[in-house]
């Protein structure tokens, strides 16, 4: 008895060892190929935002909506929403206290679009407007918006200064650009990253909340003139 249980021991390890190691190389390769080739997460691919799990590990929708600094009244843009996992909390929070606020959806990808539709229909939320466009050219105006929202998006774009150009564009001085980033994501890019794209546009750091290696939401601030 106590041999077997010796080698089951030794079976669950070596198992585990391996599941771990196959894990780790996934992400690896996962990483590489995401520096190398910036793109869109495929639809296939949207119920991995949404995870229990994920929420568990690197923080709720409401902690990071927090962390943004996001208000009632604010004109919200949301660059690269997927299937709008943070939509509805932010249309929400910009509508609380009676207030006319809205949000702005900017997606490349219209089978997203689809399901951001749908997401909305369900949760019966009406001020959202979708827009489909690339996030390196906005299709909107100059000094529109209150805050630009984004959530593990940057490494997905391939051109990021011209991403972090059209933001401060779209934003109204006084205005925030919010950059939430999650180890969890392929993509994920250290606070150095952003603060040094955002800075080279103009905006001032504003520090980050949470932590830089594993989730964290970082502002940047569009200076009054």
């Amino acid at each position: 008895m106590h041999i077997f249980l010796v080698r089951l021991l030794r079976w669950l390890g070596f198992t585990i060892t391996g599941l771990v190691s196959l894990f780790m190389i996934g992400q690896i390769i996962l990483r590489i190929r995401g520096r190398l080739d910036p793109k869109p997460m495929p639809p296939r691919f949207a119920f991995y935002l949404n995870s229990a799990f994920r929420r568990r590990l690197f923080g709720s929708l409401e902690q990071i909506v927090e962390r943004a600094g996001v208000t009632p009244g604010m004109r919200v843009l949301e660059i690269g929403p997927g299937p709008g996992h943070f939509t509805t909390l932010l249309a929400r929070r910009v509508a609380e206290q009676g207030k006319q606020g809205s949000v702005t959806c900017v997606e490349l990808q219209p089978e997203m679009i689809a399901r951001l539709r749908q997401q909305l229909h369900r949760e019966q939320v009406n001020n959202v407007e979708i827009v489909q466009g690339d996030a390196q050219q906005l299709p909107l105006l100059s000094a529109s918006f209150d805050m630009v929202f984004l959530a593990t998006v940057i490494g997905e774009v391939p051109d990021m200064p011209a991403l972090f150009s059209e933001c401060a564009r779209v934003l109204k001085p006084g205005g925030t650009l919010a950059v939430t980033e999650q180890l969890c994501d392929p993509d994920f890019r250290l606070p150095k990253t952003p603060r040094k794209l955002a800075i080279n546009v103009g905006l001032q750091d504003m520090g980050y909340r949470g932590t830089s290696w594993w989730s964290y939401t970082a502002s940047y601030h569009k200076l009054v003139a």
